[in-house]
């Protein structure tokens, strides 16, 4: 028995559950299916979908390792074979965007960004498209997937450096792995989920190092206040605009994150693999910043990660966040969900968009929008709180932890 599930009433499980089967049904009910062979956006998941005017961009690496997120969580509770299917689709372009031809030695592992052909391929991107096959190997046993993830995180192993860390992009044409090297990004560091997520399959201690330094890299960004910024020396950086990370505020609060894609995993993991309580310690400040700051209207994403977080620094640490989470649940997630609209591109995805700043590339407003990334986090969080699931991408539990 989860956490969630002995502390959240059956009904509301039942309601919890039922929300976020229909967020990934919207993942399967969204997905682009073309006519013609030549059209290469078949299978693709969506970026976000434009709701005025029914237009859509479609996602790349880290939005189809997010699709994966919910798909595999979905069918693993419930068995229904059209969760699989669409994966199995989608899987074909993942699969394209890395095509591991070993005369590739610099770059082979890495997962390209938007499409094949293209010239980079982001690292913190391509992790969570890792991650995503990883889950699928664990709900289908095809060694492929297995292969996949475990082919990126052996880059991400012979090209950690103990200096800079992880690389943090890699170009193509010509091979080269770059690095951030004048100060450290925290969620950058949330490139090394992965080989969490790799070494809870395979037991292979060897993954571990450049994770704990990720962790390490993460605690040099926090602020007295127990808060993230998103970069370790702001004084090195200009005023950052508000986008779906951080820049929401006055003052030095504009530096903080908001949206922090997950770096609590990477942390809670190197106390788990440590059992150094810096890292814990350092995480329950967090999230007692956390609860006493968050969350906001804005960015729209927030609060499932927020909520994901502090649930796990609870599980550890034994204090309750749950009220927090179903104090803000209403507003800040159920009542972000579309549904009525009679569009299957849009019923069941969690709007609002705020990586442009005020909306997307459409323009209109934040709300007409219905993103990858706001459906993946609040579907994580339902299922944790359904007591079936444990949000398995962002929660330092899942995989089998």
């Amino acid at each position: 028995m989860t956490a969630a599930r002995a502390k959240v009433g059956s009904n509301d499980r039942k309601l919890y559950l039922d929300r976020a089967l229909k967020a990934a049904d919207w993942f399967v009910n969204s997905q682009i299916r073309e006519k013609w062979p030549w059209q290469a956006d078949h299978g693709r998941y969506l970026y976000y979908y434009f709701m005025p005017e029914k237009k859509r961009v479609p996602g790349l690496n880290w939005t189809h390792g997010r699709a994966l997120f919910v798909l595999t969580e979905a069918y693993r509770i419930t068995g229904d074979k059209r969760y699989l299917e669409s994966m199995d689709l989608a899987i074909r372009y993942m699969r394209a965007l890395q095509p591991l031809d070993p005369y590739y030695q610099v770059s082979y592992g890495v997962i390209r960004e938007e499409i094949p052909q293209a010239p980079r391929g982001g690292i913190l991107d391509g992790a969570q498209a890792a991650s995503g096959f990883l889950m699928l190997h664990q709900v289908t046993g095809d060694a492929d997937y297995l292969r996949r993830g475990r082919a990126f995180c052996e880059f991400l192993l012979r090209t950690w450096r103990p200096d800079h860390g992880l690389a943090s992009s890699v170009d193509f044409f010509p091979e080269k792995v770059n690095y951030i090297q004048d100060n450290t990004d925290c969620i950058h560091q949330a490139s090394a989920i992965p080989l969490w997520h790799l070494y809870n399959i395979t037991g292979q201690g060897q993954f571990l190092a450049p994770m704990i330094d990720a962790a390490d890299r993460v605690l040099s960004c926090q602020r007295s206040d127990g808060g993230l910024n998103y970069i370790r020396d702001i004084s090195k950086v200009a005023d950052p605009p508000f986008n779906h990370h951080w820049g929401l505020g006055e003052g030095d609060d504009r530096y903080l994150l908001r949206n922090d894609d997950g770096v609590v995993v990477v942390v809670l993991a190197a106390y788990k693999t440590t059992g150094d309580a810096k890292y814990l310690d350092a995480m329950a400040r967090y999230a007692d910043w956390t609860v006493a700051n968050e969350p906001h209207e804005r960015p729209f994403n927030a609060f499932g990660v927020q909520a994901n977080n502090v649930l796990d620094v609870g599980r550890l640490t034994g204090k309750d966040y749950t009220p927090w989470v179903l104090e803000h649940l209403e507003k800040h997630c159920l009542r972000m969900q579309v549904s009525g609209t009679g569009d299957p591109c849009a019923d069941g995805g969690f709007c609002g968009e705020d990586e442009e700043g005020d909306a997307g590339i459409f323009g209109g407003k934040a709300t007409d929008y219905v993103p990858t990334r706001n459906t993946c986090y609040m579907a994580g969080l339902l299922f944790r709180l359904s007591g079936e699931g444990e949000g398995t991408g962002f929660s330092v539990f899942g995989m089998g932890a």
